[in-house]
């Protein structure tokens, strides 16, 4: 446990003093300092970064203190941390001549305030949208429930109902139904979407509308096939970076804890960690040397998993792709199944692959998963360390010979995955390209694009070509970005959130032995990457950042929808049983509401 060195509190570790004393001890000195010698620094530190411009350019100014920003929204966030107990005021904007600012209408020379406005019932203030009164709401009346908005014209003619302003009443006149399952849509648009993403696996077959006397009509859309296609992963939420700008709610001094408590749990011993890479980088090199030996064939392997892009809360989980050298070619113009495709033998004739082959020269997966497997059988009974280790029987669909290696006495044993597949020399050209801009290095993205690899994965679609379709892995990818997802920008918690999911997803395992099968840090990856697309640009809280991504992430689980991030219109979690998703979704609201400290609202 470590004290708080001015009000000795007891925190596990030095991420929770610091936000403990971000928050409770502001205006403190810290570390002998003055409050002059940290303003002064403060202010060095703004101009260092923004200009000297920026800096006296600080026009809002806080009724109850001296405190100046440069926009509204940066007083309300400092009037939200230090003065809680009071209501917030409307704030004093003035010129460089100390004249009040024009208006927004005045600025832009428009009138639409004249026209339509939206007015608080708790309070005076006005918008010219719904969408701005409800943030309104959210910021300044937080305990109360958001109320239907009036609308009022300049002449204070009464109030209109929101669908009366815009000359339409559509939710009573029409609704659009689904006739798969319960789920209805405002708009014909909507209902194509949502068709693409829950019921992928069926045709459209038209849809029910419902019109204010209850009589239904059906029509057919020749275009709503293509529609569902194209923007079948568009996501309905508001990104990440705009979520948090409007997420007001109170951080809790329970929520920090929290955060920092699982930032400990995930963290691993230098110790544990050097041990366990020790053990593996000696199991490696005795087992490549030995395959090599038994088989005519040149092996290599290349690693990825958590522990090597440094995500890993535990020393005991290693992925290695193990692969040959023969030259084989994709054929990416078959686009029946996403994600999915064969591939041809174009080295010369290779005869331990003969019975893998067809004559056409297309490998069959299955056949060449059962061979390596049996020489990974064969290498285990031949190696000293095959002592220490135990085949785990898996599902006949996963694509990983995995076993436990007991390699340190009185430690678990290291769960390690040896997946058998081929490299793709090249980018695939179904694949989108990448431009992260969360990472720094174009060295990194550059080399994450050089190849990527096909799998034993058996394609869950009916397809005639089935015994002969292989998964279109990014391994190599994901295994890069994730890696140097920090190097961006001045948030290092990018990685810090994924390992947070991971570790929610771990402890619900552990919980409900046998239920959560399918869901993989996989689809978590495939998530969290664009979410990174879309993170704060400005230095953040960082329960604020972990509860909105999760609530994202509730979104994705509650539509059964997760983008793929390498391949457009690819739904990573289509196949995973609705039982499982809907645990999964309980408890990440769980998890949010803990972060959040109220109810989710639907």
């Amino acid at each position: 446990m470590k004290k708080c060195d001015i009000c000795f509190k007891d925190y596990k570790g030095d991420a929770g003093i610091r936000i403990h004393k971000s928050k409770a001890h502001k205006d403190e000195p810290l570390g002998g300092a003055s409050t002059k010698d940290k303003q002064s620094k403060t202010k060095t530190a703004v101009q260092a970064s923004y200009g000297d411009h920026q800096t006296k350019d600080f026009k809002f100014k806080c009724k109850f203190c001296d405190k100046r920003t440069e926009t509204e929204t940066g007083l309300r966030i400092h009037h939200g941390i230090v003065h809680k107990g009071t209501s917030y005021p409307e704030p004093s904007s003035t010129d460089e001549k100390g004249s009040r600012t024009k208006s927004v209408q005045d600025a832009h020379g428009g009138n639409h305030a004249d026209d339509l406005l939206f007015k608080c019932k708790f309070c005076d203030k006005t918008s010219q949208t719904e969408r701005g009164l409800k943030i309104h709401h959210g910021r300044v009346h937080q305990g109360t429930t958001y109320p239907e908005p009036s609308s009022t014209d300049q002449k204070g003619s009464g109030t209109k109902s929101v669908p009366d302003a815009h000359g339409g009443n559509h939710t009573d006149d029409l609704q659009f139904n689904c006739k798969f399952c319960d789920k209805t849509s405002q708009t014909e648009r909507g209902l194509k979407i949502h068709h693409g993403r829950v019921h992928q696996d069926k045709d459209f077959p038209g849809h029910c509308y419902k019109n204010s006397t209850g009589s239904t009509a059906a029509t057919k859309d020749p275009y709503a096939k293509s529609v569902a296609k194209e923007e079948l992963l568009r996501s309905p939420s508001v990104p990440l970076d705009m979520m948090v700008k409007i997420d007001k709610a109170t951080v809790t001094d329970q929520a920090i804890d929290r955060l920092s408590d699982q930032l400990e749990e995930c963290k691993m011993s230098k110790k544990d960690s050097s041990a366990a890479s020790e053990a593996m980088n000696s199991f490696t090199d005795s087992f490549l040397t030995e395959l090599n030996k038994i088989s005519k064939l040149k092996w290599f392997f290349f690693n990825s998993g958590s522990f090597y892009d440094k995500t890993r809360n535990s020393p005991d989980e290693f992925d290695l792709m193990i692969y040959p050298d023969v030259q084989v070619s994709v054929d990416f113009d078959d686009k029946s199944v996403l994600g999915f495709y064969k591939v041809k033998m174009v080295s010369t004739r290779v005869p331990e692959l003969d019975g893998t082959v067809t004559r056409n020269d297309y490998i069959r997966p299955e056949a060449y998963k059962t061979y390596v497997f049996e020489l990974f059988d064969r290498v285990l009974q031949k190696i000293r360390e095959g002592r220490r280790v135990t085949k785990r029987v898996k599902s006949r669909n996963s694509p990983a010979y995995t076993i436990d290696y007991k390699a340190i006495p009185g430690k678990n044993a290291i769960d390690v995955d040896l997946v058998p597949c081929f490299k793709i020399e090249g980018w695939p050209p179904v694949a989108k390209r990448l431009d992260p801009k969360w990472i720094s290095y174009d060295s990194v993205v550059h080399n994450a694009m050089k190849s990527c690899d096909v799998v034993c994965k058996r394609c869950p679609h009916d397809h005639p070509d089935n015994n002969l379709l292989w998964r279109l892995s990014f391994a190599k990818a994901e295994k890069m970005l994730m890696k140097h997802a920090n190097s961006s920008g001045d948030s290092t918690f990018k990685k810090d959130a994924y390992r947070f999911i991971k570790l929610y997803i771990c402890n619900m395992k552990d919980q409900c032995p046998g239920k959560i099968q399918k869901f993989s840090s996989y689809c978590i990856k495939q998530f969290i990457f664009t979410e990174f697309d879309n993170w704060p640009n400005k230095p953040t809280e960082e329960v604020i950042i972990q509860r909105n991504i999760l609530n994202h992430l509730i979104e994705g689980l509650e539509e059964r929808c997760i983008p793929n991030y390498f391949l457009q219109n690819d739904n990573v979690l289509q196949f995973i049983p609705t039982d499982e998703l809907d645990l999964l979704c309980r408890g990440m609201i769980m998890e949010y509401e803990k972060l959040h400290g109220k109810k989710r609202s639907k």
